[in-house]
């Protein structure tokens, strides 16, 4: 109890904040370094080979989205003639972003267009993953790299030089998670400078759907994703309540959702549970399956949200104990995503 208050008082306290300011200012810094780093020396050392990537994210799990200069001196598809750009600067789409793993080349369709000082850039929006439509990329390591049909026999092949990573300041941040696979997608740079796309297996995750109420207690509906998602409904998933502070741990079995052999509901009796004595802090986890592993907290963690437990605020109730006592129920998730539920009693016996 005292080391989980200390911890408490040491997460709120002005030091900590000011510990935040400096990891921002860190990674400021660290930002402005690697862009002089890339301006002042790669660039110059690529001769002219590399395009200047000045964005680059994947935004909603599964799609890269990405604007790159082309160096002065580039043949650029279509730079002369009636087809050097349409009406809104862009040019036909003799521009590619290729994707490169050993001996493996994926090319995917980029647009080029004529920026107003007169440069070219090259923008492309793709789509990752052949199961749901997009490019065959696979997991592990791929560098990307340009492609630019310049008429002659042989493309024109640029390496794409700079993260181009954005600044987000806002309630939100990228998701890197693909909501439909669970595959994660993170973008970096090699030794060299080259920009490069990491891809991840899916981990196993237990997401809320819904928190029911009850006047005497709650069901969660929750769905597994991830590495053996779908159970076998004759032997359904497991989740055990905790009790933070007394370490009380009870077992309660689901039950399958109609329809989906993911998701599942567990019904939690908490009139009948709680002691009505003290505030009591109640979280979820899905007990390992028969192949092992680390418990699997439920909550929500698939998500762009930067501060979930500010964000994501469900409605409070009111529940009956068995000895009379009405105890209000706040639903909660904590800074990781894990959901919560604080059970208050009230002093009166009116709800």
């Amino acid at each position: 109890m005292i080391k989980k208050s200390a911890g408490i008082a040491l997460r709120r306290s002005p030091a900590m904040k000011v510990g935040a300011s400096v990891r921002r200012r860190a990674a400021a810094g660290l930002a402005s370094g690697r862009s002089t780093l890339v301006d002042s020396v790669l660039m110059p050392a690529a001769q002219g080979s590399a395009a200047r990537v000045q964005y680059a994210a994947v935004l909603d799990g599964h799609t890269l989205n990405l604007r790159a200069l082309l160096p002065a001196g580039v043949p650029v598809p279509g730079a002369s003639g009636a087809d050097a750009a349409g009406a809104d600067g862009d040019a036909p789409a003799r521009a590619h972003v290729l994707f490169i793993s050993g001996g493996t080349r994926i090319r995917a369709a980029a647009r080029l267009h004529r920026e107003r000082d007169g440069q070219t850039s090259v923008q492309a929006t793709v789509l990752l993953g052949e199961d749901i439509g997009g490019v065959p990329v696979t997991l592990g390591r791929w560098t990307l790299g340009l492609e630019l049909d310049s008429g002659s026999p042989a493309p024109v092949r640029l390496q794409l030089i700079g993260d181009g990573a954005p600044a987000y300041g806002g309630p939100t941040r990228p998701l890197d998670t693909c909501v439909r696979t669970g595959r994660r997608h993170r973008l970096g740079l090699t030794p060299a400078g080259r920009l490069r796309l990491t891809i991840a297996p899916a981990v196993a995750r237990a997401e809320v759907l819904r928190v029911n109420r009850a006047f005497t207690g709650t069901s969660v509906l929750f769905a597994v994703y991830g590495p053996d998602a779908a159970r076998d409904a004759a032997a359904p998933p497991v989740v055990e309540l905790v009790e933070q502070q007394r370490r009380t741990v009870l077992r309660h079995t689901a039950e399958p959702l109609p329809a989906d052999a993911t998701a599942w509901r567990v019904t939690l009796p908490l009139g009948r549970l709680m002691d009505t004595s003290a505030r009591q802090t109640w979280s979820l986890r899905l007990v390992p399956g028969p192949r092992g592993g680390k418990p699997l907290e439920i909550g929500r963690h698939g998500h762009d949200l930067r501060s979930p437990r500010k964000v994501l605020t469900p409605p409070k109730f009111t529940v009956r104990a068995e000895d009379g006592t009405f105890v209000e129920v706040k639903p909660q998730y904590t800074r990781r995503g894990a959901l919560q539920l604080v059970c208050t009693p009230r002093k009166s016996g009116t709800p």
